[in-house]
């Protein structure tokens, strides 16, 4: 029989902020080398997912315990690829396997949330906290799974249990933070997010919250030296690039915003808001000979991007008066 040390996943939000459900998990069997279950661990997504399948195929030649591993380790890469729905369907398999399993519960979970099924990940946190009542973790996801339902007032609830339990924990500050500013409770927010920075002051996300706060209170100058001090400690984030160049932008910066912007688009070439952003600050520089081709490209990446397209109608009029107004060679 080959070892198997199960490889945990946990869960970030589409607006780019961190909110994981973390559980220990336990290796099992004794140490092997040279089978599937070196490929089952692996760091790689796909290797991982070719070397559970074959575990997975050896059936009832496996214990329990490593088949639930091998599929909790699969739906794990799944998750890590976006492939919710083939994620989902391992931990439901090891979930029938094992169905008192709070890791493979904690998992699903965790793969509801990032899906956008917010109901049921709730559900499964609920069964979580059944069985562990003191389970940080499992407040701090379900409170991450009623935020993005647009509930904050639960929200708050579970990230001030989680405080209540882990007093260190940074997420649970940040989470809170970003629904108090969601209720327009800007002074709670900021509190938060200093708290947060407090505890991670290397913490790149955590700089990018308090920016944004700082931005939305018209506190440039802040969300500015906040944006630099996310990129500082992580400029691979197209996020706080495109955020730093709509603070330029509202300063009427347009040349460091455009810069900014096409960092944004050089990290992340699909970010269609990075290219109407710096499509904007090309207008602001009455530079409609480039700001049209960004336009152009923010509505190929997402045609509904309707900003973009009354942006590209305006300057394809304003393009076509200047030349008809430009005198005949």
């Amino acid at each position: 029989m080959a070892p198997l040390a199960f490889v945990s996943t946990s869960f970030q939000s589409p607006l780019r902020l961190a909110l994981a459900a973390a559980f220990s998990l336990v290796c099992v069997a004794a140490e092997a080398k040279g089978d599937a279950w070196a490929s089952c661990r692996a760091a790689d997504p796909d290797k991982r997912i070719e070397g559970c399948g074959e575990v997975i195929a050896r059936g009832d030649k496996e214990t329990k315990p490593n088949r639930v591993a091998a599929y909790v380790n699969r739906g794990g890469a799944y998750h890590a690829k976006g492939d919710f729905e083939r994620a989902l369907a391992d931990f439901d398999k090891a979930l029938e396997i094992d169905p008192s399993s709070s890791v493979v519960l904690a998992d699903r979970a965790a793969a509801y949330r990032a899906k956008g099924d917010f109901d049921h990940a709730i559900a499964d946190y609920d069964k979580l906290l059944v069985a562990q009542p003191k389970s940080a973790a499992a407040y701090l996801g379900r409170g991450g799974a009623y935020q993005g339902k647009g509930d904050l007032d639960k929200a708050i609830a579970d990230y001030d249990k989680t405080l209540e339990l882990d007093k260190k924990s940074a997420a649970a500050l940040a989470g809170r933070g970003r629904a108090w500013r969601a209720k327009g409770d800007l002074d709670h927010a900021l509190a938060d997010f200093d708290a947060a920075i407090k505890l991670e002051p290397k913490s790149a996300q955590a700089y990018l919250n308090r920016a944004a706060l700082y931005q939305a209170k018209g506190d440039l100058d802040h969300a500015l030296a906040d944006y630099d001090k996310a990129i500082a400690s992580d400029g691979k984030l197209a996020i706080a690039y495109n955020n730093r160049g709509l603070t330029l932008h509202a300063k009427g910066d347009f040349d460091r915003a455009v810069a900014d912007f096409s960092k944004a688009v050089g990290l992340d070439p699909k970010y269609a808001r990075a290219y109407l952003n710096r499509a904007n600050a090309y207008r602001g520089k009455h530079d409609l000979e480039h700001a049209k081709p960004d336009l152009e490209q923010a509505l190929t990446l997402d045609p509904n991007l309707a900003a973009a397209k009354k942006g590209l109608d305006e300057v394809t009029k304003q393009l076509a008066a200047r030349a008809a107004a430009a005198p005949a060679q």
